[in-house]
């Protein structure tokens, strides 16, 4: 599910990013970070892994800068995920029922997954304008999907199908394939793009990038990695 309206319906829902946490009300990153001790040590974790490869790099002849006119290396600046211009929002929600074989294998009783896409956007008012747009970080919500009661999954699959006077509208969503009784937390995972060179510094490549991985466990107000 792609369609942005529905999303934007889903996320103000009770889907949106800071509800993982178990906080609720103002969806800022200022807030979540201040609230919510999970958020705040995925933040630093993130901080000391961009802060360790923008040192190495450094020792490399490659600094790196958060804000520059040159044509340099440019470094992802931390405090988009603590500000109250930014918000994680939901961009997707994907059907990984073909999960459901690696789920076996693993001995978990499920139906596959369900994954929420958040992604970084910001905006704020400089000089009399709104300055909105999104950033290459990305944070995927992973569910398990509970079986049917039998433990099958044909009805955990057939309600991904609107019926013929149904249509596939938030209210369908919530209250089908995406009911919370149905849905289990398993982990939060990371996929930012935290260095980018530009085509003008790397001419054989057109550009270069570095991206940063990570999937985390939420217990409560702690985190496992």
């Amino acid at each position: 599910m792609d369609d942005p309206q529905v999303l934007a319906k889903l996320d103000a829902d009770g889907f949106g990013f800071v509800g993982i946490f178990g906080i609720s009300g103002k969806d800022d990153l200022k807030t979540l970070y201040d609230a919510a001790p999970a958020y705040h040590a995925i933040v630093e974790t993130v901080a000391a892994d961009v802060a360790a490869l923008r040192a190495d790099m450094k020792a490399g002849g490659r600094p790196l800068y958060e804000a520059t006119d040159g044509n340099v290396g440019r470094i992802m600046d931390m405090r988009w995920l603590k500000t109250d211009a930014a918000r994680f929002r939901l961009v997707g929600v994907v059907n990984r029922l073909d999960r459901r074989d690696f789920a076996k294998l693993g001995g978990e009783a499920s139906c596959g997954e369900v994954r929420f896409i958040y992604r970084l956007a910001y905006s704020f008012r400089k000089n009399g304008k709104m300055l909105a747009s999104r950033l290459p970080l990305n944070f995927n919500a992973v569910y398990r999907a509970a079986p049917d009661a039998d433990g099958g999954c044909t009805g955990v699959a057939g309600r991904w199908t609107p019926q013929i006077d149904e249509a596939a509208d938030a209210g369908w969503l919530s209250g089908g394939p995406l009911d919370k009784a149905s849905l289990s937390f398993k982990q939060l995972e990371l996929n930012a793009q935290v260095v980018r060179f530009p085509s003008g510094q790397e001419t054989e490549f057109g550009g270069q990038a570095a991206y940063l991985m990570r999937i985390f466990g939420i217990d409560g107000t702690t985190i496992s990695q």
